[in-house]
């Protein structure tokens, strides 16, 4: 499979890495700025051109959901939450027991934070709209983007 890549900029001082194959969005992850060579967009195939351009209308604020394929590759639980958690539209926010609910497994929420712990899929798949059952975020590092994404998208968040 031919597999392409870019990093796009972000308004939050880490740049968006994403690679593509020729099934869809394979990674995507936050980088630091200066630890990663830029990565040419143009001319390098029809879905990294539509994941670039999805990212760029989520951080102009016209896109509600993202809508590019994307290559789920887990366990059966991971790959439930990850889709679950994909099609939570921007501005929700739900708690890790709504998506174990949604997804048939009511007593799994450690389950669904583990696996969006585990997601290749920054962005693309907002494990940022998940939080505790008591509003907060749970599990984040000091250097996390959830609190900075959840800002942007105007949720407040204890």
């Amino acid at each position: 499979m031919n597999r392409n890549a870019a990093v796009i900029r972000t308004p939050f001082g880490r740049d968006l890495y994403v690679a593509c194959d020729d099934v869809g969005v394979t990674e995507s992850r936050f980088v630091t700025r200066i630890a990663v060579p830029r990565f040419p967009v143009a001319a390098r195939g029809t879905l990294l051109r539509a994941a670039t351009d999805a990212v760029d209308a989520y951080f102009a604020r016209r896109l509600v959901r993202f809508e590019v394929p994307l290559v789920l590759t887990g366990t059966p639980l991971q790959v439930a939450v990850w889709r679950a958690v994909g099609d939570l539209p921007f501005g929700a926010l739900v708690s890790y027991g709504d998506i174990a609910r949604a997804i048939g497994r009511p007593g799994a929420p450690r389950g669904v934070a583990s696996a969006l712990a585990k997601t290749p899929l920054a962005l693309f798949i907002p494990a940022h709209r998940v939080v505790g059952a008591d509003g907060r975020i749970k599990g984040a590092g000091p250097n996390t983007m959830r609190r900075r994404l959840l800002a942007f998208e105007g949720l407040r968040i204890r």
